[in-house]
Parts: structure tokens; C-alpha cells; sequence
């Protein structure tokens, strides 16, 4: 829905959704014996949960306008999370059939400038995602842990779980420039993630969400005319953590990637594209 107010528009939208996850069946067994490991059915389960969102602009003039918005979502465990264990070098992660979906609610609000060639853009936000999936550490090898079988000395052995929630606040800039072909665009984000956790999540109260950075930067500049084309976009991620107890410390990369394409006929074009030009260390993880 969509009101006008004078100088301010409003919007407005909701949706109600039905989930379910039902025939959950994990079956395991030897290859080489075909012994049988595991034969479990985990039981039906679904509810109802809301989607929202509502907002509004208003124009001060002169390319000035103000914005703000609330909103709720939310996102159901994949297949992986709810069924699969996976490792990673040492470290083991179980499944979690009884997984319960992840629930958003937020705000922002942000400011405008558009004059010419030149669009400027500040916002500021305030998230809380209830019931967030993490991979908690709940145990340390070696030894033999449900779901996962043996962990060897100095692997870490997971589970995915929900915890409390994860408290997210920060602020995004966009400003963008073009003249005629040329284009430039630049983007930054910064944020302040923190998890709260109980029970056997409790540790995790107060750290940063893995794989989370602090900072995120994006610059690129281009040059399109039809379909021929050229671009140079540099990323910055800062610093991060891979691993839930905040140890495993993940570097800073700076990447260059570049990319055109140029068309010589209607069915002909040549694309050309490379990534990480200056070959930066970027580091996934930490085995």
C-alpha cells in the first residue's frame, strides 16, 4: 500500500507465511561392512510467521530527502543445516534437525542527495536477528562426538544451534558520480555485531559473529557507451573472525578485480574479466 502526504510518501506491506520441515530421515552406515549407524526420524514441525515492512520518504528540496523504514522477516535452516555434519580440516560441525527459523526485526533511517551527475546516500540501522543459527563449539578433541563421529586433538567439535539472538548496529554510505560514459561509485559499511547467547550457547554472550567484518568498502570506476564497457572495482573487508569463540583472527585484503566487453557483431561479443589483480593473500579460513 502507498500513501501520499503532502511531501512525504508512505509505504506499506505484510505478508503471513506457513513453514513446515516434516520427513526428516538421516541414515548412516559402513561402506566397506554395511553396518548400520544411524536410522533416525526426526519428527514434524511448522508455524506461521509474519514478513513487513514499512516506510517513508520525504522530500526537503534541493535533492535533500529523508528516509526511514521498520521491518520484520525471517529465513528457514537449509537442508545442510538441519541434516548435513560437515568438516573442515580438524574441526567437525553436526546438524540440528530441530532447528527453529531465524526472525529479523530492524529500523533504519537514512538521508539523500541527488543533483546532476552526483547521488549521495547516508543510513543508519538497528538489527536484532532472534533465534540465530551459529556454529557453537561445545566440545575439543580427540574423542568421539554424536553426529560426527571422531575429532582428533586440536579439532573443535560443533553443532548448529539457535542462540539468543545476534544484535547488529551500523552505518552504510553510498555516493556515486557519473559524466557522459564515465561513471564512478563508492560504498562503505560499518558495523558493531555482537551475539547473546544462554544455556550452552552462554560463552558466545558479548563476541562477534563469525565471519562478520567490522568494515566493508567498495570503490569502482567505469566507462560504458551501448554494450562496450570497462570497469575497475577495488573491495576492502576488514579484519574478522572465523571460528565462534573469537579466536581464529581472519586478515584485512584489498582486491582489484577488472572487467569489459566489447561487441563486434549482433551474436559476437568478447568479455574479458580477471579478479584479483595484485594477487592479495584473502583468507577464507583457518584450518
Amino acid at each position: 500500500a502507498t500513501a501520499q502526504l503532502g511531501a512525504a510518501t508512505l509505504t506499506a506491506g505484510t505478508r503471513l507465511d506457513h513453514w513446515a520441515v516434516s520427513d526428516g530421515h538421516l541414515f548412516e552406515q559402513v561402506i566397506a561392512s554395511g553396518a548400520v549407524l544411524t536410522d533416525g526420524y526426526d519428527p514434524a514441525r511448522d508455524g506461521w510467521l509474519p514478513t513487513a515492512r514499512g516506510g517513508i520518504v520525504a522530500s526537503l528540496g534541493s535533492g535533500v530527502s529523508l528516509r526511514s523504514a521498520a521491518y520484520l522477516g525471517w529465513r528457514m535452516p537449509t537442508l545442510n543445516e538441519l541434516f548435513r555434519p560437515f568438516r573442515a580440516g580438524a574441526d567437525a560441525t553436526a546438524a540440528n534437525a530441530a532447528l527453529d527459523p531465524e526472525r529479523l526485526a530492524g529500523v533504519e533511517a537514512g538521508i539523500d542527495y541527488a543533483a546532476g551527475g552526483l547521488r549521495l546516500s547516508l543510513t543508519g540501522f538497528v538489527n536484532r536477528l532472534k533465534d540465530a543459527i551459529a556454529n557453537v563449539t561445545l566440545g575439543q578433541g580427540p574423542g568421539l562426538f554424536p553426529g560426527v563421529g571422531f575429532v582428533p586433538a586440536g579439532g573443535n567439535y560443533s553443532q548448529r544451534q539457535n542462540v539468543d539472538a545476534v544484535n547488529v548496529r551500523g552505518i552504510e554510505t553510498v555516493a556515486e558520480w557519473t559524466r557522459g560514459p564515465w561513471a564512478i561509485r563508492g560504498g562503505a559499511s560499518l558495523s558493531h555485531a555482537r551475539m547473546a547467547g544462554s544455556g550452552t550457547a552462554r560463552f558466545l554472550d558479548g563476541l562477534r559473529p563469525a565471519q562478520t567484518p567490522v568494515f566493508v568498502a567498495t570503490l569502482a570506476a567505469g566507462w560504458q557507451r551501448g554494450a562496450k564497457g570497462a570497469q575497475l572495482v577495488v573491495h576492502r573487508v576488514g579484519p574478522q573472525f572465523d571460528d565462534d569463540l573469537n579466536t581464529d583472527r581472519l586478515k584485512a585484503a584489498t582486491t582489484i578485480d577488472a572487467f569489459a566487453s566489447w561487441p563486434f557483431t549482433p551474436r559476437f561479443e568478447l568479455v574479458a574479466r580477471a579478479e584479483n589483480l595484485t594477487d592479495a593473500l584473502v583468507m577464507a579460513g583457518i584450518g
